[in-house]
């Protein structure tokens, strides 16, 4: 198995190697992107008609596609959720995310998630698409929930960039398809301090990140995550 620099090696240089190609088919990669969209949208139309007719002109709850995901490719869905690669190029695009590099900017968090008193998986490969050999400057290569910021220039990366990279709805109020109300609470808990605004929150070196939905005391308020030496 390849290591972790052999893997963003590897990714590296055939993501340079293709980047004169890329650019001569901007044009039409964006006119393709501009189809499809459309194409979705109306097929999410189409399906949420068919589904009010269906169901007497009621909505589904929560404004969801029947599969969970948004039109944005978020997962509006009870956890655990997969990394969401389909509309993932979208969202880097309008995140405007730096490019990656693993030597001039190299930092790292460490996350834990709970909903209702069960942790949720933080998975692997979250920003790492090997079908498309596309690498996020956001990611994770396996399930301790730490997250890997690498960039071409020290950047602020927020918490709720993270979770759009992953592909999970969050907001202040709202955790995939998890609604603060009914003395259900989400927060977040960084270094074992609350944190308000979480969403735009900027994750720092070795930050210990809780984020909770449920009731108060449902889960854990601290990070006992211990940091390998040299990471």
């Amino acid at each position: 198995m390849a290591s972790r620099a052999e893997e963003k090696k590897r990714l590296r240089e055939e993501r340079e190697a293709r980047e004169r190609e890329e650019r001569e088919a901007a044009a039409r990669r964006k006119r393709l992107i501009q189809i499809g969209t459309g194409a979705a949208v109306v097929v999410v139309a189409a399906i949420i008609a068919v589904v009010a007719l269906s169901s007497g002109g009621s909505s589904k709850s929560k404004g969801q596609t029947p599969t969970g995901v948004n039109p944005q490719g978020l997962q509006e869905s009870p956890g655990p959720w997969p990394p969401e690669y389909s509309k993932l190029p979208q969202r880097l695009a309008a995140m405007q995310l730096p490019q990656t590099s693993d030597v001039i900017f190299h930092i790292h968090a460490n996350m834990e998630v709970y909903t209702d008193g069960k942790r949720q998986t933080v998975p692997s490969q979250v920003g790492i698409d090997q079908t498309h050999q596309l690498l996020a400057s956001l990611h994770t290569h396996d399930t301790s929930g730490v997250i890997h910021m690498e960039a071409v220039q020290p950047y602020p990366f927020k918490l709720g960039q993270f979770f759009n990279v992953w592909g999970v709805k969050l907001t202040q109020t709202q955790l995939g398809d998890y609604h603060v109300g009914n003395g259900l609470v989400l927060q977040v808990w960084v270094n074992g301090k609350q944190v308000k605004s979480f969403v735009n929150y900027v994750m720092k070196p070795h930050d210990r990140i809780v984020v909770g939905f449920g009731k108060p005391g449902s889960f854990p308020t601290k990070n006992n995550f211990k940091f390998p030496a040299g990471e």
